[in-house]
């Protein structure tokens, strides 16, 4: 309860800075972590020429996954690479590797299915701030969350791979 308009308009106001700092915080920790990761990752032995990358390892993961939605099975690592991108640090970063690549890279088809499959919001850096953010509103239910976290990550790269899949499905060639 709150003491007063004004007491409710100065709570308010600090939670809002507290998750602004929160969201601010957490993606840089995150990107901190996993370049942490690509960096003893890189110690190990290239694969096929190419340092491994936690980015590389997801887009391996993913390429089946993307196939399974309608990408041809050359295209599809390129494609699973920008999903690992994706679910490892964020869409924006996985939609410049999108705009970064070279042309012919994946057919208009692969690279619509590509692009709405990219447009889901579920990253690591979304679960801290799923957490972060109960956390500083409903201190009593954080555990819950956090025990949520990965399977909402998930769910969440799980529901962007079936907008993809609906996308290949209405464009079939």
């Amino acid at each position: 309860a709150y003491e007063s308009s004004i007491d409710a308009v100065i709570r308010g106001t600090m939670e809002g800075v507290q998750l602004v700092l929160a969201v601010i915080g957490i993606i840089i920790v995150v990107f901190a972590l996993v370049n942490l990761a690509d960096q003893l990752l890189a110690l190990l032995p290239p694969a096929n020429g190419a340092p491994l990358t936690l980015q590389r390892l997801f887009g391996w993961l993913f390429a089946p996954v993307m196939w399974a939605i309608g990408i041809p099975w050359e295209q599809a690592p390129a494609a699973g690479g920008l999903m690992g991108t994706k679910a490892i640090l964020n869409e924006y970063v996985a939609y410049l590797g999108l705009a970064a690549m070279p042309a012919g890279t994946l057919d208009p088809r692969s690279l619509l299915i590509t692009t709405y499959a990219l447009s889901g919001v579920a990253n690591l850096a979304s679960v801290g701030l799923l957490v972060s953010t109960v956390a500083t509103l409903a201190p009593a239910r954080r555990r819950d969350v956090a025990e949520l976290g990965m399977k909402s990550w998930v769910a969440g790269n799980m529901a962007s791979a079936m907008t993809g899949a609906v996308i290949g499905l209405v464009t079939w060639a």
